[in-house]
């Protein structure tokens, strides 16, 4: 460490050195004089090298760009063959290679199958970077076929929790896609895709917003629509509207869309705060709960109950006791107390006494 150390130090001391010995060297040589013209004193020729050296040079900067790094693509699942494509050739452009490194470089940046098909084709199409990216395509691009990409377009709808951006950059990728496998140049694609995404918004009501600003600038793009929807689902609706409360269940909803008409054509005050519709929303689904539990509870009381006792007033005839009958009874014979008054017979006046039966 400490010979180390020491080098370090010598070699500090001689750059040091070599410094200022090369200060001295371009130390001005002209001497001016009392007259206007400059006395120059003859030097030698390593002098007067020395001396055109010292002459005051402009500081410049070079700017070298750093290395943009590509990935190798290797043909599974990852980056696609068109994400790969355009980074590869960003990166050749940044180093202004020719065809021959280009198709190279790209070589270069494969790896496994990938690398293997580039490698067994003739030599012609190894030293094309045309040709490479061709194959490359035609072996890992997209399979499906062009009417199944347009379907795949045209029946694209914005799905639910899916936001108006996300649902634009899907339709972009899908339009992409079509456009790549089209054998012909597609007419109206802006508008094609405009109107894609005007149709299938989620809102009904931001759709025939959407479909009003259309017809008002038949010119605007999908970039103007979706910055006003996106503004409008921001603010509000334009003209005051406002959605279905998230919070309101859906038969609620249901029950607004049937009836809605007659309630807007009754109500004339002002719009209540969103407090208060929640505050009424409970309260009358606490008046149906309260509804349908007291209506089971109805329906759940046993029959017995709303009768009257079956044996509450019967008396038995042997123990004279009460709640069975006579030919229930284990008990001993009890015989009633006589009458005091018996009943007259209507004929002949004479008294009767009743003996009851025994049951």
């Amino acid at each position: 460490m400490a010979e180390e150390l020491q080098e370090l130090q010598d070699l500090v001391a001689q750059l040091r050195a070599d410094n200022e010995r090369l200060r001295q060297e371009q130390t001005q040589i002209v001497i001016p004089g009392p007259s206007t013209a400059p006395i120059s004193t003859t030097l030698p020729s390593g002098a007067q090298q020395s001396a055109g050296a010292s002459a005051p040079s402009t500081e410049r900067f070079v700017f070298v760009p750093r290395d943009r790094k590509c990935p190798k693509f290797s043909g599974r699942p990852g980056i696609t063959i068109n994400e790969w494509v355009e980074e590869a050739q960003a990166c050749m452009r940044v180093r202004h290679l020719s065809r021959a490194d280009q198709a190279f470089f790209l070589f270069d940046h494969l790896e496994g199958e990938a690398r293997d098909e580039i490698r067994y084709r003739s030599e012609t199409e190894r030293g094309d970077p045309d040709k490479i990216i061709r194959a490359l395509k035609e072996l890992y691009g997209c399979s499906l076929s062009y009417v199944a990409l347009q379907q795949a377009f045209f029946s694209r709808r914005q799905q639910e929790g899916e936001t108006l951006l996300e649902f634009s950059i899907a339709l972009m990728g899908l339009l992409e896609g079509v456009k790549q496998q089209s054998p012909h140049a597609i007419p109206n694609a802006e508008a094609l895709l405009r109107d894609q995404f005007v149709e299938h918004v989620l809102d009904i009501g931001l759709c025939r917003e959407l479909k009003q600003l259309v017809r008002r600038d038949p010119t605007s793009s999908l970039l103007d629509v979706r910055s006003e929807a996106m503004r409008w689902e921001r603010e509000g609706m334009p003209g005051g509207a406002r959605g279905r409360s998230q919070s309101v269940p859906v038969a609620y909803g249901a029950q607004y869309a049937i009836q809605g008409e007659s309630q807007v054509v009754r109500l004339s005050s002002p719009p209540k705060s969103e407090l208060a519709e929640l505050r009424e929303m409970l309260k009358s689904q606490q008046e149906q709960l309260n509804q349908l539990t007291q209506g089971l509870a109805r329906l759940q009381v046993p029959n017995s109950y709303s009768r009257s006792p079956r044996h509450s007033n019967i008396v038995c005839r042997r123990c004279q006791r009460s709640g069975h009958f006579a030919r229930e009874c284990d008990g001993e014979r009890v015989l009633p107390h006589a009458p005091a008054v018996g009943t007259s017979s209507t004929g002949s006046g004479q008294f009767r006494s009743s003996q009851p039966s025994e049951n």
